[in-house]
């Protein structure tokens, strides 16, 4: 399990998990304690999602190697997060909605996955 302290400073509210959590525009706070998966609804941004590998790995990234790890994909880039013991990340926006992830345990690793991958058919062959 790990934690993630969100801080938001963007002119709007920030919601989780259906509205269940409301994180305060200009300057609110939340810590999510003990994670497992997550999406965040920025208004205008779209979601940010978390979601819990557990031990399992993504395919081509051999140089992070701890045992738990966490997938982050927002609207056009991904992070790869790894950790032992109780992980913690933070995610600070600012005002104009753009979000850094940081972590102090563990590894954290900007990646890129497709969104969609199209298995074509149907097209005629000359």
């Amino acid at each position: 399990m790990y934690s993630l302290n969100v801080t938001n400073n963007y002119i709007w509210q920030i919601t989780a998990d259906d509205g269940a959590v409301q994180i305060s525009e200009r300057g609110g706070h939340y810590t999510f304690e003990k994670l497992g998966n997550l999406f965040l609804d920025i208004p205008g941004m779209g979601q940010m999602v978390f979601i819990d590998l557990g031990e399992g790995k993504i395919p081509g990234y051999p140089i992070v190697k701890e045992t738990w790890g966490v997938l982050v994909r927002g609207a056009n880039a991904e992070a790869y997060y790894r950790y032992e013991g109780g992980g913690n990340l933070s995610l600070t926006f600012d005002a104009f909605g753009t979000a850094t992830l940081a972590t102090t345990n563990g590894t954290l690793i900007s990646i890129s996955l497709d969104e969609l991958i199209v298995e074509e058919s149907g097209i005629p062959v000359n």
